[in-house]
C-alpha cells in the first residue's frame, strides 16, 4: 500500500499576555491636604465602590464569556491532567512519576473519606514502594490538589470543536456537575474503539478509517515505558539483564558505558549495527528477592510484551484505622490488572545522537503484529527515508532542514497508522494503511530497535514510550476492564468474581511473556456509538479509571449546548513545599515546571 507525508513545523509558542503598571507620581504633603481639601469624602467612597463594582461586574463578564478556572478532582485525564495525586521520585531507580490519591477524599463534598494511598509502582523500574503517612525512612509523600486549569468559555462560540480537544462539559447526567474529558467523536459519526485505537465513519461512508492525531497531540499523550537515564541499579547488580544491549554477535562492535548510558559504534561500509530494546520488567517477587541480597539468573529472566500499565492507577490504600494497629508500615503489591491485560503496539522511541563527521545513517525500528516499520535517517545526505517492511510495504523519502555531523535530538514514532519522524523537534509525517495483527515473537524480542549504517555515532538518553489504549470495555463484562473474550482468554479459570491477587498479578506476567497463551489477543471486540447532530462523543486519557461515553447509560455523548468550553492551559499546579534542588522548606512556591499549554 502506499503512503502519504505531511512536513509540520514544530515550533513551540508562548501565550501572549497584556498588563498595566500604574505610575504614581511623588507629591509633597501639601499638595496631600489640598487634594483632600477639594474632594469631599463622600465623593471618594463613591468612586472607590464604582470602580469595585466596575471590576466585579467586568470579572464575571470574565468568567462568563472569556475564561474560567477550574480544578480536576480526579485522574480520569492523567497523566495529561492530574487530579488529586501523589508526586513521587522511585526510591530504586531516582524516575519522577505520579500516582492517583483521588480516594483520599470524596469528589462531592472534598472531605476526608478516611482512606490513605500507601503504595505506588514505579512505571520504569516496576519498583513497589511505601507512600502513605508518617513514612519512616525517606521523604514524605504529600498528596496534593488536583491541577487548576483555564478553560477558554468563548472559544467554541468562534469556531468548532476539534477532535483531540481538551474539553470541559456539563455531565448529561447532572448538568449541575462539569466534566472535563478529551473529544474524539464529532456530530453525525459512528466512532468505533478497537483494540485501542479510534477508527470514524462519517455520514454517507461505509467504512471505518483511524482517526489519527496529529504530532502535538501525540507528544502530548505518549506514556513511558522505560528512561534509560534511570537505571535501576540494585536490581542489575542482582543480576537482572539490561533493556538495551547489542544484536547477538554484534556485542564486540559497540563501546557501551553503563556509568554514562552512552553507546558508541563505528560501522563501515555497508554494514549495520544494531541495539534491541526489550520488555525485560520485574515483577513484586524479583524486588522481593533482590531487597533481601539475593542474586538473579538472567538467564531465567524473559521479555514481556509491552501493556498498557499505568503507574498512576497502581495507587493501594488502607483505612486510617489499620495504619493506626498495623505495627510495621506495609507496601501493598500491585493487582493483576494495575500490571495491563492489553498488548500496546503504537510505540515512540527517543534518543540524543552524535554524529561524527561526515555523517551516519541513523536507521530507527519499530515492530507492530510482526509489521516492521523504519526511519532511515542520513544525515550525510540530509534526508530521511521511511519503509513499511512487509506488509504494508511502502519507501517514502524527504528532506531535512539540517544535515552533516553534529548532535541531533531524534523521536519515532508509530502511532494510528501513521509514522511521525521528529528531527530537532520538527516532525515529518507519513500515513499508511493497514489490518490489525496480533503480537508476534518479534514484537516480544525486538520491538523497538536502533542501528547505525556507515559513520560513527554515540546514542545517549534513550527513551521508550507508548500510546494511549483505549479499552472498549462493554459494560457488565466484569469489574475487570478488558477489551477481550474473557472466557476465552488464560484469565478464564480465575472466574470473573474475586480471586487471589497474588494468583492474577502472576498469571499476567506469565500471560505477556508466552507466545503460546496469546490467541486471545485476537478476540478483542470492539464498541461503536452513533452520533446525531449537535453531539459529541469523549473518553479520558486514563482510559483504565475513566468514567465517560463508554459507561454513561442515558446519553453516551455530550449535547453542545452542554459544553462549556476548551481546556487552554493549566495554570497552577500545586505549590511545591521546598525550593527546587534544595531542602529548604518554602510554602506556596510555584510550580513553573508543571504549568504548560493543554495539548
Amino acid at each position: 500500500m502506499g503512503a502519504s507525508h505531511t512536513s509540520v513545523s514544530g515550533k513551540g509558542g508562548k501565550q501572549p499576555s497584556s498588563g498595566e503598571k500604574a505610575v504614581s507620581r511623588g507629591v509633597s504633603p501639601t499638595q496631600r491636604q489640598s487634594q483632600k481639601a477639594e474632594y469631599p469624602r463622600s465623593n471618594w467612597l463613591r468612586e472607590v465602590a464604582e470602580a469595585i463594582s466596575i471590576a466585579l461586574i467586568l470579572a464575571f463578564l470574565f468568567r462568563a464569556f472569556e475564561a474560567e478556572a477550574f480544578v480536576i478532582p480526579t485522574g480520569s485525564m492523567a497523566p495529561t491532567l492530574m487530579g488529586r495525586h501523589k508526586d513521587l521520585t522511585c526510591e530504586q531507580c531516582g524516575f519522577a512519576f505520579q500516582t492517583g490519591a483521588s480516594e483520599e477524599v470524596d469528589k462531592l463534598t472534598n472531605r476526608r473519606t478516611g482512606t490513605y494511598v500507601v503504595s505506588a509502582t514505579c512505571p520504569n523500574c516496576r519498583y513497589t514502594m511505601y507512600v502513605g503517612p508518617n513514612k519512616r525512612n525517606g521523604r514524605q509523600t504529600p498528596s496534593y490538589k488536583g491541577d487548576r486549569i483555564l478553560v477558554s468559555k468563548y472559544e467554541y462560540h468562534l469556531s468548532q470543536p476539534r477532535r483531540w480537544d481538551v474539553i470541559v462539559f456539563k455531565y448529561p447526567g447532572d448538568a449541575s456537575t462539569n466534566f472535563i474529558k478529551r473529544l474524539v467523536g464529532l456530530p453525525n459519526e459512528t466512532v468505533r474503539i478497537y483494540h485501542g485505537d479510534i477508527f470514524i465513519r462519517r455520514e454517507n461512508e461505509s467504512g471505518f478509517s483511524i482517526a489519527r492525531k496529529p504530532p502535538a497531540k501525540i507528544l502530548a499523550m505518549l506514556q513511558p515505558v522505560y528512561d534509560d537515564d534511570h537505571p535501576p541499579k540494585k536490581l542489575l547488580e542482582a543480576g537482572w539483564p539490561e533493556r538495551w544491549q547489542a544484536e547477538e554477535q554484534q556485542e564486540d562492535m559497540w563501546k557501551t558505558s553503563r556509568q554514562t548510558r552512552e553507546y558508541t559504534v563505528t560501522a563501515t561500509s555497508g554494514q549495520e549495527a544494531w541495539l534491541r530494546y526489550r520488555h525485560f520488567v520485574p515483577s513484586w517477587e524479583v524486588w522481593e528477592m533482590v531487597s533481601q541480597g539475593l542474586p538473579v539468573d538472567s538467564r531465567q529472566v524473559q521479555p514481556q510484551l509491552i501493556s498498557d500499565f499505568m503507574a498512576y492507577n497502581t495507587n493501594q490504600g488502607e483505612d486510617a484505622e489499620e495504619l493506626r494497629n498495623a505495627l510495621a508500615q506495609s507496601v501493598i503489591p500491585p493487582r493483576g490488572e494495575q500490571l495491563g491485560l492489553h498488548w500496546v503496539n503504537d510505540l515512540a522511541v527517543e534518543c540524543e545522537a552524535e554524529v561524527a563527521p561526515p555523517g551516519a545513517e541513523i536507521i530507527f525500528e519499530l515492530t507492530r503484529g510482526g509489521q516492521v516499520f523504519r526511519a532511515r535517517v542520513d544525515f550525510a545526505a540530509g534526508r530521511a527515508t521511511f519503509e513499511g517492511v512487509g506488509d504494508p510495504r511502502f519507501v517514502e523519502t524527504v528532506s531535512l532542514s539540517r544535515q552533516g555531523p553534529g548532535r541531533y535530538k531524534i523521536r519515532f514514532a508509530n502511532v494510528d497508522q501513521q509514522l511521525v519522524l521528529w528531527v530537532n523537534e520538527r516532525p515529518v509525517t507519513v500515513e499508511y494503511e493497514t489490518d490489525w495483527h496480533g503480537p508476534t515473537v518479534s514484537d516480544l524480542e525486538r520491538p523497538v530497535r536502533i542501528g547505525v549504517r556507515q559513520g560513527t555515532v554515540t546514542l545517549r538518553h534513550l527513551k521508550v514510550y507508548r500510546d494511549v489504549y483505549y479499552i472498549a470495555h462493554e459494560r457488565g463484562s466484569g469489574f475487570v476492564m478488558h477489551d477481550f473474550d474473557w472466557d476465552q482468554s488464560p484469565y478464564r479459570y480465575l472466574g470473573r468474581g474475586f480471586f487471589s491477587p497474588d494468583e492474577f498479578r502472576k498469571k499476567v506476567a506469565e500471560v505477556m511473556s508466552d507466545p503460546s497463551q496469546w490467541d486471545f489477543f485476537n478476540t478483542g471486540h470492539a464498541l461503536e456509538f452513533s452520533l446525531g447532530p449537535k453531539q459529541y462523543f469523549v473518553l479520558g486519557d486514563n482510559s483504565p479509571q475513566s468514567e465517560d461515553g463508554r459507561f454513561w447509560t442515558k446519553e453516551h455523548y455530550v449535547r453542545e449546548e452542554l459544553l462549556v468550553g476548551k481546556a487552554l492551559a493549566v495554570i497552577w499546579p500545586h505549590s511545591l513545599d521546598r525550593i527546587p534542588g534544595t531542602n529548604i522548606p518554602i510554602r506556596f512556591f510555584p510550580n513553573f515546571w508543571r504549568m504548560k499549554i493543554v495539548r
